[in-house]
């Protein structure tokens, strides 16, 4: 183990900004003090004591990004298009991210990062993910909406993270888990210590063995899930603060009448629009029907054809949800029936 004292925070901090761009959990007064993902500015410190109302998801899959740009060309009678490729993004290094939101990543990484020829791959994405580093802060308390001790290491989780950083008297232990992450703590401002990691937090759990069969043997149960989701809004605000939810659609704009942009952006399984066909005709045409589709991809399907369950346990769709549906009511429920 090594040690960071607290008094070398702010060395550490410039250290990192000079390797990459910097981003930390940030106080952000234009918004009653909500804590976001923010760049590291130069006597700014992390605030470490409160969850970030998102997660630094935004750094692998941006809510808006060009793909690539288009434009029409006539030359001599023929017509033709030219595309240019978005230009590739530089590094980025995350500190301050919590166990449950590191694993997420590594859930995301099941599908954007497969091996070329074994299923999708996102050029983009990689790029993004190689040229990133994660500096996790070790949970030692929680709050009533964390239940990340459902999943295998719960707050212990590393995968993920390049470091690993526990609160101590003082400062922080930190444990490299990638050679990315022991090479960084190798150095000043890191010493080593004898000193031994603190308790982490136990939080809720909810009993996930056997969702992914459970969840089919119910499927045509929709009685249940008009149930479950009778206060549902479908605003989406689970999707959208969600770690792990990926849902989005692609868009052309056009910037005069001959050239423009393809752009990618967040979109909502839980949106009426969503699964809307052309023909007016949607598979998926109730709350009931999409909240059940939601969570059937988060513990069914997910795990069936990625193997990572797409949850992590981080409890933002439970802390913000305007009308207080409770996603481990949900999954007892159905372990239940």
């Amino acid at each position: 183990m090594r040690f960071l004292a607290a008094e070398k925070m702010e060395a550490l901090l410039e250290m990192l900004a000079k390797m990459s761009s910097l981003w930390i959990p940030t106080a952000r007064e234009d918004a009653a003090g909500t804590i976001m993902f923010e760049p590291w500015a130069p006597g700014a410190g992390p605030v470490l004591d409160r969850f970030t109302t998102l997660s630094a998801k935004e750094l692998l899959l941006p809510a808006t990004e060009k793909l690539f740009s288009f434009a029409y060309n006539l030359s001599e009678g023929e017509e033709s298009i030219e595309i240019e490729p978005a230009s590739q993004e530089g590094g980025n290094i995350i500190f301050g991210s919590r166990a449950c939101d590191a694993k997420a990543i590594t859930v995301l990484d099941a599908l954007f990062m497969r091996p070329p020829g074994e299923g999708y791959g996102d050029d983009q994405y990689r790029s993004r993910r190689l040229d990133l580093t994660v500096l996790t802060i070790a949970c030692t308390t929680c709050d009533a909406a964390c239940f990340c001790s459902s999943f295998e290491n719960g707050p212990a989780e590393k995968a993920g993270s390049d470091v690993f950083l526990y609160p101590v008297e003082g400062g922080w232990l930190a444990e490299g888990i990638t050679d990315r992450g022991r090479e960084l703590i190798g150095g000043e401002p890191f010493a080593d210590s004898e000193l031994k990691p603190p308790e982490l937090a136990v939080t809720a759990r909810v009993d996930i063995a056997g969702l992914q069969e459970k969840l089919l043997e119910i499927f045509s149960n929709i009685d249940f899930w008009q149930e479950a989701t009778a206060k549902c809004l479908s605003c989406g605000y689970c999707t959208y603060t969600c770690p792990t939810c990926y849902c989005f659609n692609i868009f052309d704009e056009m910037r005069s009448d001959r050239e423009g942009e393809r752009l990618r952006g967040w979109d909502a399984c839980m949106f009426s629009l969503y699964t809307r066909e052309t023909s007016g005709h949607n598979p998926r045409p109730t709350i009931a029907h999409r909240y059940r589709n939601r969570i059937s991809h988060k513990f069914s399907y997910y795990p069936a054809n990625q193997g990572e369950t797409l949850c992590t346990g981080c409890g933002r769709c439970i802390r913000g949800c305007p009308v207080g549906l409770d996603i481990r009511d949900v999954l007892t429920g159905v372990k239940e029936l």
